[in-house]
């Protein structure tokens, strides 16, 4: 991380004692509730000039620090007891939050046959990060929890074809439970969710995500004295999106910077929710199976030709003369890209599609 001006505030409560009885506090609105544990945690404010750089090599040396700092002891965890009248209060979580207080970049940056490769994200002032750190064990152990938002967002590739996604806001969460148990079963939750989104898809994304996720992986071969099992669970959910892709003959893409002249057929809706689980749970299982579940709500295609296609007038000229006969008033939708104006035609419409995947992999 660099900046050219960072704030960073510590605070900490200094604990009392725990008293006979609760201490029963009354909130403004005549909500009675009990004190609030102690509180620790660290602010960070970040200026102007700020850049993020992250990826797979700098994520084993963090994961090499924290193996280093607190190596594992491969033991079961116990239950933190609950402090008894007269003796001190515990601290329950440690809490940090990072937020710009203007226009920031972030970098995930990784490798492929000694190339680097790179998703550039752009955000706007007053994007956050909060990440809660559990001190205490509870019966089903801890989860640790990391929550944030990103305005003004704009993702490109390191790809000839650069264009990724644009959202006004993203808001995403990340939740990893712990069991008591070191080597039982783990759930982690990564949960995203944009507000007028508009996302660029082609077929080279596929693989260079996957280079992503090859690169990412642990390189040290399995041992299944130290397997774990777990799940993680997706979710994406998008509200006022537009889903553009690329359709043009023989499937090649124009990648200039200026006046493309690709053909494009997008998927706008008012809800898109995506949503599938990624079972790890065997130890080098032959076959993994994925279930993907896909909803949209007030989905519309639409088609669009660029000026040098010689059936650009004549779409456009259908489109405009053509009379349809409609049960009901259909209401203006946001739209960031898919606008008539620009030469776009709604094609095809429907109030609900569901899409269910199942994939052996």
């Amino acid at each position: 991380m660099s900046s050219n001006y960072m704030e960073v505030y510590f605070y900490m409560d200094e604990p009392g004692l725990v008293p006979e009885r609760p201490v029963l506090l009354q909130l403004a609105n005549g909500d009675v509730v009990e004190s609030a544990p102690p509180i620790w945690g660290v602010d960070i404010k970040c200026g102007k000039g700020t850049d993020f750089s992250y990826g797979p090599w700098a994520d084993r040396q963090r994961d090499h620090l924290f193996r280093f700092f607190f190596p594992p002891n491969y033991k079961n965890l116990e239950v933190t007891p609950q402090p008894k009248p007269g003796d001190r209060r515990q601290m329950q979580s440690f809490d940090i939050r990072l937020s710009t207080l203007n226009e920031a970049t972030i970098d995930i940056l990784f490798t492929k046959n000694k190339e680097t490769n790179a998703v550039h994200i752009n955000i706007g002032a007053g994007s956050y990060l909060e990440v809660t750190l559990p001190w205490i064990v509870l019966q089903d152990g801890y989860t640790t929890k990391i929550t944030g938002q990103l305005l003004h967002l704009e993702a490109t590739t390191s790809l000839q074809y650069r264009s990724l996604a644009e959202s006004e806001t993203l808001e995403y969460t990340v939740k990893c439970h712990y069991p008591l148990v070191w080597n039982h079963h783990q759930c982690w939750q990564l949960s995203l969710t944009g507000c007028k989104a508009t996302t660029h898809l082609v077929y080279t994304h596929v693989d260079f995500f996957q280079d992503l996720v090859n690169d990412w992986a642990s390189k040290s071969r399995p041992d299944i004295l130290h397997f774990v099992p777990y799940t993680w669970k997706i979710s994406l959910l998008l509200k006022e999106c537009e889903v553009v892709t690329v359709s043009n003959q023989y499937n090649w893409i124009d990648c200039s910077s200026t006046n493309q002249e690709n053909n494009h057929v997008a998927f706008c809706g008012d809800l898109l929710d995506v949503s599938f689980d990624l079972p790890f749970i065997d130890f080098l299982p032959d076959i993994i199976p994925l279930k993907i579940w896909i909803q949209g709500e007030a989905v519309d295609m639409s088609l669009y030709l660029p000026e040098v296609n010689t059936s650009r007038l004549l779409l456009l000229s259908i489109d405009k003369n053509m009379k349809l006969v409609s049960n009901r008033t259909k209401a203006s939708k946001w739209r960031r890209k898919c606008v008539k104006s620009q030469g776009w035609v709604d094609c095809w419409s429907v109030p609900i599609v569901a899409l269910s995947v199942r994939y052996n992999y």
